[in-house]
């Protein structure tokens, strides 16, 4: 996760190990990268997601048309209020100043709350989203965030019901 002070168009990192740093590497900097949590870590697959009922979504556990998905994310970009790099999300809990939506399967899915998880780290953002109707098995998840959308290969299981 990028520090909120993080602007313009690129930034210079350096790793620090046991009080030697490394040589300066200049990236790339956006203003929102959205990413979703996958259960593996890997960035694609399964998506680090929880059903209405507080399952874990899955297999197991997939979620029908009209419940509510809650997804994990990072790179909101800026929020109101301020994010605090490495604190835990308390009340008022910020919100990206950016628009987020989201779409399972291609189809669009209304956002009912985008911002930060309770009891997290600034920097991961939970998403709430209505299943649209008419889908099953494992289908694509995308958010958007401020225009720029997630990684692709991402997945939620659905029941289609």
């Amino acid at each position: 996760m990028a520090p909120y002070a993080v602007s313009g168009t690129s930034v210079q990192i350096a790793a620090l190990s046991t009080g030697a740093a490394s040589a300066p590497v200049v990236l790339a900097a956006a203003a929102t990268a959205p990413g979703v949590f996958t259960i593996d870590g890997s960035g694609s697959g399964q998506a680090a997601a929880v059903n209405q009922d507080g399952t874990r979504n899955g297999t197991a556990a997939p979620a029908a048309g009209g419940s509510v998905l809650s997804l994990y994310a990072t790179g909101e970009g800026q929020t109101s209020p301020a994010g605090v790099d490495g604190q835990v999300a308390a009340r008022p809990l910020p919100q990206p100043l950016a628009k987020v939506t989201a779409s399972l399967g291609g189809m669009n899915s209304e956002v009912l709350y985008a911002g930060a998880a309770p009891g997290l780290i600034a920097g991961v953002m939970q998403v709430n989203l209505v299943v649209p109707g008419g889908l099953s098995g494992a289908v694509p998840v995308v958010l958007t965030v401020g225009g720029v959308a997630s990684q692709g290969g991402v997945t939620v299981m659905l029941t289609g019901h």
